[in-house]
């Protein structure tokens, strides 16, 4: 029997936001067995899961996109290549620390961030002044911003070097571990399954000596 995926289910191994949201797909190596981002509702439902905007912005945005498909449909897309391509370049940088990144991941890379960054302001709050995202209830591409102000403050405060890809999914995280050894999103999952295919591929080679 196969297990049932769904945002309720969807694993949260990423260690950082805009990690959490690449990791949306089963998996970007070998066969992606699901697409947890299937429609707009379950993107709100994720951004309810990661606790990202406010309950009123997700319901309004919902209620939008439910008002306008074809741009839920539009926007919904665009989110998924921009989640495409914030994979490749966070994949680059848990290679070689981007030095063989390509120029045009890293260009369509700043131009996400620039776009969401110039949502952000400086606004007085009760503890003081505070960088906020604007609010916007009718921009479907709201949560984006969130992800991308996440992938900003993870290439800034975090060392590059804790910045990992899963080594049987492709999923991307940050290795919080005191060795920094970390090989897998998750060692009950990803570990055990590979793991298991070195024991059995081992097996299979003695078998055929």
């Amino acid at each position: 029997m196969s297990k049932e995926r769904s945002i309720a289910t969807l694993p949260l191994d990423g260690g950082a936001l805009c990690f959490h949201f690449i990791n949306t797909v089963n998996a970007w190596r070998g066969i992606n067995l699901h697409e947890y981002l299937g429609s707009y509702e379950e993107l709100i439902d994720w951004c309810r899961k990661v606790d990202i905007l406010e309950e009123g912005q997700r319901t309004a945005l919902l209620q939008y996109a439910i008002s306008n498909k074809s741009a839920a449909a539009t926007a919904l897309q665009k989110l998924k290549r921009t989640r495409e391509i914030l994979y490749h370049f966070f994949s680059g940088i848990a290679e070689n620390n981007g030095i063989t990144l390509s120029p045009a991941v890293l260009e369509k890379f700043n131009k996400a961030l620039a776009n969401a960054l110039s949502r952000l302001q400086f606004e007085k709050t009760e503890s003081g002044i505070a960088a906020i995202l604007q609010r916007d209830d009718t921009d479907l591409m709201a949560p984006l911003w969130v992800v991308m102000k996440s992938a900003y403050d993870v290439l800034t405060n975090e060392e590059h070097a804790r910045i990992k890809e899963c080594e049987t999914c492709g999923w991307i995280f940050l290795d919080h571990t005191k060795n920094n050894k970390k090989r897998w999103c998750s060692p009950l999952t990803c570990g055990t399954t590979d793991k298991s295919k070195r024991y059995y591929q081992k097996k299979k080679e003695k078998a055929d000596e």
